[in-house]
């Protein structure tokens, strides 16, 4: 990618000209570090595109939300405000980085045997926490996981994070220590199968496992669509005799997305003519307006947008509407090549996955063009299928029968040929076992 792609780096309140368009960089506090708040001024007016955000007055590395420069543009005027919605639905302020060391705190004085704490590696101000507070407690920090430790060696390198002295061991060095003086941190809190933590649940890490006695804090929200694999994972950790801290027991975790009274700041202060709330399901979109229009002075339906993905908006100095609607389509892209997938390639995978694959081969003479021998039908992952019942062999039957019936035509046309074929097994399958597999049939001539 760096080989095709021109990066530049940019800082806080840098601005780049682009044609017509000035952009500047807002400092954004987030979950993550190095957040950025787009200010982009064009011929009609001012843009403000929050990205994701929250206001924290505290938060652990970095600044607070840079509210001066936004308020110096909503002092100017601000033609429209493209604002994170995904906790819309949240009362209230989200809580600071800095508000979750009171209960690490408690967790680590607390805690006598060996301590494992799970977070996104991406969220550089956790991980500061567990360092800090492993040095003043007197614990050793190992970091297993590969991203993690890619993480942690670029945000130490960055500057982003300040590991104190002696307080980072390799895995070798974390096994010599008692169990009271060292901390893990890991990734897998959303139960992915080849993270360390699931690794170590399931007794599949090389040298190590999650024993009874081990405290593990699973420092993240449950991702929508996760769930299940969180609940595997809670439920082997619990088998081997682990202690689980979730931020539904203590709070371990926060949000790095705006509440309500966060949205209220950003609106406030900006004062933008139009609000166009944006990333978030369409309920979200919708609070966000219904909040906005509520609770801050000066806003009505005509002047909070809601936009779907696809819709075109279209701004003038006095007026924001939809002018057109475009259909978006997923891209999927291949684990292996990294190259784009058609999607009727997925649906292939799709049938395969969910009803397994017949491979029929038929052998026929060239010339005669009739069958030689009797065909030979494998199953892969079919359900349903019993090969001790006869069954197989009354679609062997069924398919010479049909084969004899058919004309010269249909036998020299290879396509009608195998489509009859594949058609013929299929009603035979799905009358049979009820399940409707991919069947690939294969003509031989000899």
């Amino acid at each position: 990618m760096f080989d095709e792609v021109l990066l530049h780096r940019v800082k806080p309140n840098d601005i780049i000209e682009i044609g017509n368009f000035k952009i500047e960089f807002i400092h954004a506090s987030h979950s993550l570090v190095d957040c950025f708040s787009l200010a982009i001024t064009t011929p009609i007016g001012t843009i403000i595109h929050t990205g994701d955000y929250k206001i924290d007055d505290t938060p652990i590395i970095g600044a607070p939300y840079d509210l001066k420069t936004l308020k110096k543009y909503g002092d100017a005027g601000v033609l429209a405000l493209l604002s994170d919605s995904t906790n819309a639905t949240v009362p209230g302020r989200t809580p600071s980085e800095r508000d979750v060391v009171p209960a690490f705190e408690e967790i680590f004085e607390q805690t006598t045997g060996r301590l494992l704490v799970a977070t996104f590696s991406s969220s550089i101000h956790r991980l500061q926490i567990v360092f800090d507070l492993a040095h003043a407690f007197d614990r050793k920090v190992c970091v297993i996981g590969r991203s993690m430790q890619r993480n942690v060696e670029v945000a130490d390198e960055l500057g982003l994070l300040d590991i104190p002295h002696d307080t980072q061991v390799s895995l070798g060095e974390a096994r010599q220590l008692d169990d009271d003086q060292i901390v893990y941190l890991v990734t897998g809190s959303q139960g992915e199968n080849r993270a360390a933590l699931w690794q170590l649940a399931t007794g599949a890490y090389k040298g190590m496992q999650i024993e009874k006695g081990d405290t593990i804090v699973l420092s993240a929200r449950i991702i929508p669509g996760n769930d299940k694999a969180i609940s595997r994972l809670i439920g082997h950790i619990y088998k081997r005799g682990g202690n689980i801290i979730e931020e539904k027991r203590r709070m371990v975790h926060v949000s790095g997305h705006a509440s309500q009274e966060d949205i209220r700041i950003m609106t406030e202060t900006a004062r933008p003519k139009f609000v166009v709330p944006i990333h978030g399901e369409y309920r979200m979109l919708f609070r966000h307006k219904e909040f906005v229009k509520n609770h801050i002075e000066g806003y009505t339906d005509e002047n909070v947008i809601l936009i779907e993905n696809g819709d075109v908006l279209e701004l003038e100095e006095n007026a924001a509407r939809l002018i057109e609607h475009h259909q978006l389509e997923r891209t999927f892209i291949d684990e292996e090549s990294l190259g784009e997938i058609e999607y009727e390639t997925i649906r292939e995978r799709k049938k395969l996955a969910y009803g397994g694959a017949i491979s029929l081969v038929v052998t026929i003479d060239k010339e005669s063009r009739e069958i030689v021998e009797s065909p030979q039908i494998t199953f892969q992952g079919v359900a349903g299928v019993d090969l001790t019942n006869g069954m197989v062999e009354e679609a062997r039957q069924s398919i010479i029968e049909s084969i004899k019936a058919m004309s010269k035509n249909d036998l020299n046309d290879r396509t009608s040929f195998k489509e009859n074929l594949r058609i013929l097994l299929k009603r035979f399958i799905q009358k049979e076992t009820g399940t409707k597999p991919v069947i690939i049939p294969t003509i031989v001539e000899v």
